[in-house]
């Protein structure tokens, strides 16, 4: 990171856990980064939390602010109640971070969307001030999700998954079918390639990885029913079995 840090350079931005891939940074991970941003006063740190309550396996959650107090007038730290409430449609964000440039995007929102509605508002407070003891059951109906994903998706050919510590999303590797055909004749040489072509053979859509910058890789989202991700995976294991 530090060699990419530049006198252009205005922000570093941290999601953990992440959208695509779940992974997280531990405290020791982040304190190494803000370790490097402490000798670059002129960064400015964007701390995207919007998973901090989705987490497994016993992961302990961090974030820059707390594992380096230095960097508090640094930070902006940003989260939602769209993903540890499941308010997606309620459409509620919210910062925290130093008072002049939350006064400028207050500036800016107010000539934009005025402001989230006020049944959204009060709904958010009722989910942050509320009891959270649904995150512990809610997590562990994630975390069989994401084991049995994983291990399907390990056994079908040409795939590769690693668990990942948080969110509800995973980013397998599908660089062993790379270079490989359909049935029908077309060529999978990009992630691209096999997300159509899975699409178009079994009907499971997953976002290749190129829109997210990374590839030959894709994300599946398992925040839905086990039966459902037991069968798209099933077809993923035929769809991955065909090629030659």
């Amino acid at each position: 990171m530090e060699k990419a840090i530049t006198p252009r350079t205005k922000w570093i931005i941290f999601n953990s856990p992440s959208n695509p891939t779940g992974a997280a940074y531990s405290h020791d991970d982040i304190k190494a980064l803000t370790d490097v941003l402490l000798r670059h006063d002129h960064v400015m740190v964007m701390s995207d939390d919007m998973y901090e309550h989705i987490v497994y396996d016993g992961f302990r959650f961090a974030t820059p602010a707390a594992v380096e107090p230095e960097l508090y007038d640094r930070t902006l730290t940003v989260n939602g109640a769209s993903k540890a409430y499941a308010m997606t449609g309620w459409r509620i964000g919210y910062a925290g971070g130093p008072q002049s440039l939350i006064k400028a995007m207050a500036k800016v929102m107010s000539q934009s969307t005025s402001n989230p509605c006020s049944i959204s508002q009060w709904a958010a407070a009722a989910a942050l001030n509320g009891d959270h003891s649904f995150l512990a059951t809610r997590n562990a109906a994630f975390k069989q999700r994401r084991d049995m994903v994983v291990e399907m998706l390990n056994a079908a050919d040409g795939i590769s998954c690693s668990k990942p510590e948080g969110a509800f999303y995973v980013y397998p590797s599908c660089e062993g079918v790379i270079g490989k055909q359909t049935p029908g004749g077309a060529a999978i040489e990009t992630d691209e390639d096999f997300a159509r072509e899975l699409l178009e053979a079994e009907g499971v859509a997953v976002v290749f990885g190129a829109a997210f910058g990374l590839s030959p890789f894709f994300r599946i989202s398992y925040a839905a029913a086990m039966d459902q991700l037991q069968d798209a995976c099933g077809r993923i294991q035929r769809f991955c079995g065909s090629l030659r």
